[in-house]
């Protein structure tokens, strides 16, 4: 994996990594906040700030997550950003960075 993600993904918290799982195994989707929060199971406040925090890391030049506008009256959508990572490798990583957290 390239060495800019490694040291992004080291410095994540816990909710950010399952937010980021959740995202892998959606890679060109556009997901609504509320649907990342009924999956993963982070209350709807903390996960405003762990997909914010997602919004604003930069690997090289580009955002890991892109912010796809408001989801009607509530919340906004997200998509994961496949150009700025390696999907496969960047799976891997998250998988047993999460593992580490048991």
């Amino acid at each position: 994996m390239e060495k800019p993600f490694d040291s992004i993904l080291n410095r994540m918290s816990r909710n950010q990594l399952v937010v980021l799982r959740y995202m892998l195994g959606r890679p060109d989707s556009v997901v609504p906040s509320r649907e990342i929060a009924r999956k993963t199971g982070i209350v709807e406040k903390q996960l405003g700030g762990v997909l914010s925090a997602l919004s604003r890391k930069l690997v090289g030049n580009e955002h890991l997550v892109d912010v796809m506008g408001r989801d009607g009256t509530f919340g906004l959508r997200y998509r994961l950003n496949s150009k700025a990572i390696t999907l496969a490798l960047a799976e891997k990583q998250v998988r047993s960075l999460l593992l580490s957290y048991k």
